[in-house]
This record gives structure tokens, C-alpha cells and sequence, in this order.
């Protein structure tokens, strides 16, 4: 596949935008997982809440334990500690649950952060490589198999623009039907230039 231009400036120009779009997919990958970072940081508080409740249940049941071998009060003395231990539980509990909701957006805004500027790049920069790499490529097999200047003037005289066409003669169709060869043929280098092809590939 002919992934450049045989023309030195659109080469140059190409040879750029390759260089550009890779560095933007590279910006654009670390500023999704440096975003992902920063969010998962925030779990930090959801850690210290687990553990903060961890330790206050763990503490309090080793307590009541405690209280509850007590002879003749123990039963009483242990419920009220058992209570306030299932509050450190559901504190630990509520931690993990706002570890898991930081996870589940820290993933989330750093998959969007990354996918709707890659979509712009492949929009702006990957389609029009591909459709020149599949045009350029498609036109040299033509060309191997006998294409003629005629059929290239007849592509160029449907895709160029006008003012391209017009400073080529100011009746291009007129001069094409009436098989003008000098703008056959200058209409037939209008379209291998669009497609990237070297005049010397004409037979």
C-alpha cells in the first residue's frame, strides 16, 4: 500500500501530519491515564474511612467480649457495645462503597477523556491517510493493468475543483471530448497528483 506521496511537498506535508497525530494519540493516552490517577486518588478518604470503622468495630467487639465474661452483668454490658460496633462495621462498609464508586468514575472519565479525542483524530488525521493510501494505491495497480490518460482526465474532470480544471483550459470538458492531448494529459497529472503518483507512472 502506498502510504506517501510521490510529491516531495505533499510527502513533507504528510510526513508531518503522521509525526503530529502520533504524539497527539501519545498526549492524549497519558492525559486519560493521569486523569484516572488523580481520581483514584481521591479513594485515599474511602481507605481511611474502612479503616477507621475496621478498627473502631474491632476494638469495641474485643471490648464487649471482654465485658461479657463478666459473671451476672456481662449479658447486659455487652449489648450496647455490640450495638455501637455494628455502626463502625457500616462505617468501614460505607468506605469500601465509596472506594468502589471512585473506581467505577475514575475508569469511566479516564475511558471519555480518551476516546472522544482519539475519535476527532481519527476523523481528522487516520480517514483522509486511509482513503490517500487506498486512492494512491488503487490508481498504481490501474495504471500496471493499462490505465489511460484519457480515463484519469475523464476522474480529474469529476473531482477536481473547478479552478483547478479551468487553469488547465477554460473549457476542459470541450477540449476532453474534442481529444485535445496536451489537456488530456495535463487533466491526467490533476488527478495523479490528487492520488499522490509520479507522472512517470503514466505508459
Amino acid at each position: 500500500m502506498a502510504l506517501y506521496s510521490d510529491y516531495p511537498a505533499a510527502r513533507a506535508r504528510q510526513i508531518i501530519a503522521d509525526v503530529f497525530g502520533v504524539v497527539s494519540v501519545a498526549v492524549i493516552i497519558s492525559v486519560a491515564l493521569a486523569v484516572t490517577a488523580a481520581i483514584r486518588g481521591l479513594a485515599s478518604f474511602g481507605r481511611d474511612l474502612e479503616q477507621a470503622g475496621a478498627g473502631f468495630e474491632q476494638g469495641l467487639s474485643d471490648a464487649a467480649d471482654t465485658l461479657g465474661d463478666v459473671p451476672l452483668i456481662g449479658g447486659g454490658i455487652r449489648g450496647p457495645f455490640d450495638v455501637v460496633a455494628g455502626a463502625g462495621a457500616a462505617v468501614a462498609q460505607a468506605g469500601r462503597g465509596q472506594q468502589v464508586l471512585v473506581e467505577q468514575l475514575a475508569v469511566s472519565l479516564g475511558w471519555a477523556s480518551a476516546l472522544v479525542p482519539l475519535l476527532i483524530v481519527v476523523l481528522v488525521w487516520v480517514l483522509p491517510r486511509w482513503r490517500f493510501a487506498r486512492r494512491s494505491s488503487q490508481v498504481r495497480r490501474m495504471l500496471a493493468a493499462g490505465l489511460t490518460t484519457d480515463t484519469l482526465a475523464a476522474r480529474a474532470l469529476a473531482r477536481e475543483p473547478l479552478a483547478r480544471l479551468t487553469a488547465v483550459h477554460p473549457d476542459p470538458g470541450a477540449a476532453w471530448r474534442a481529444n485535445d492531448p496536451v489537456v488530456v494529459r495535463d487533466l491526467a497529472l490533476l488527478e495523479l497528483r490528487r492520488a499522490g503518483v509520479s507522472p512517470s507512472a503514466l505508459k
